[in-house]
This record gives C-alpha cells, sequence and structure tokens, in this order.
C-alpha cells in the first residue's frame, strides 16, 4: 500500500514532461564535408569535432543556433527550431495546473523540431 501511495505522490506533485524528457535533447549534426570542425552550440564550444556528432541541446522556446567552421570553409550556421512536446500533455492526468507551469519554467514543453541536422558548407575562394 505503501508503494502506491509514493508512486501516486510522485505523479501528483511532479511534471511529466519534466520526467520522462528532460531538460535537454540530443540532436545529430552532420556535414557535406568530411573534416575535424570546431562546432559551437548554445555557446558552448566542442573543439575537433567529427561528424557525425551527436550532443544535448537545450529545450525551451528559443530557438538554438549550432555553427560549424572548417578551415578553408566559410562558417556554416544551423538554427534549431522547437515544437511542442506531447509528453507534456500527460500533465493533464493529474488535473493540477501547477504542472503545466513547472514543464513551461523549465522549457521542457518544447523540444527540438528534427533530431538530425546538416551544415553545408562553401570553400572559400582563392584570391
Amino acid at each position: 500500500m505503501k508503494n502506491v501511495l509514493l508512486i501516486f505522490c510522485v505523479f501528483m506533485f511532479s511534471s511529466c514532461a519534466t520526467i520522462f524528457s528532460g531538460s535537454k535533447s540530443s540532436v545529430v549534426f552532420d556535414s557535406n564535408v568530411n573534416e575535424k570542425t570546431s562546432l559551437t552550440v548554445d555557446g558552448i564550444e566542442h573543439s575537433n569535432v567529427s561528424f557525425p556528432y551527436t550532443t544535448k541541446v537545450k529545450r525551451g522556446f528559443g530557438k538554438t543556433v549550432a555553427k560549424a567552421e572548417i578551415q578553408g570553409y566559410k562558417p556554416a550556421t544551423v538554427v534549431i527550431g522547437k515544437k511542442f512536446n506531447f509528453v507534456s500533455l500527460l500533465n493533464l492526468l493529474s488535473w493540477e495546473l501547477i504542472d503545466v507551469g513547472v514543464d513551461a519554467a523549465t522549457g521542457t514543453i518544447m523540444k527540438p523540431e528534427y533530431k538530425n541536422y546538416v551544415f553545408e558548407f562553401d570553400k572559400l575562394e582563392e584570391k
């Protein structure tokens, strides 16, 4: 009986999207060039990266910008849009609006639009 009560309390006083999805999502970056690169995502630099490369990005309402630089190529930028995370609808089962507020405040109500992104590099023109 204690276990049932504990499980009930956990679901009543927590937010579903925060529990099931977390505050970050994994995305995979790839490229049309097969060379080591410097990758910046959410202001965090990842050095000496080979593609395909998997990393975590923050969930939330704002867009995430990823920038990659390879010597001899123009820098490439990818903007990661966000979409609604349907896991947050599980909050409706608890009938508590505080759960929706927690998910919205932590950003877990949103998730990256896609799981895979490709950087398209263009060679720098020689002078």
